[in-house]
């Protein structure tokens, strides 16, 4: 199986297995997709970084506190209690 690959049904959709971590030195949130050889990044949630993304740090952050690994101390916005489907 590819480690980045297409839906199935087509479309626009991607399908990938992400590792996600908090490095708490930094206050970074990293993000990659380890079967890529590539795939890299991080966020973080400070003002006038250019790898701030202020909503996607707090549900990654949220997504690892649910999982009970290492994660910031961060609000959950009121709009992440509702149930959401794709």
């Amino acid at each position: 199986m590819q480690p980045i690959r297409r839906s199935e049904k087509g479309g626009h959709t991607i399908y990938m297995e992400v590792g996600v971590w908090y490095d708490s030195e930094t206050e970074h949130i990293h993000l990659t997709v380890p079967a890529s050889g590539w795939f890299h990044t991080t966020i973080n949630n400070h003002p006038g970084s250019e790898r701030r993304h202020k909503n996607l740090f707090g549900k990654l952050a949220r997504a690892l506190k649910d999982a009970g690994a290492p994660n910031p101390d961060v609000p959950v916005d009121e709009d992440d209690e509702a149930p959401r489907f794709l």
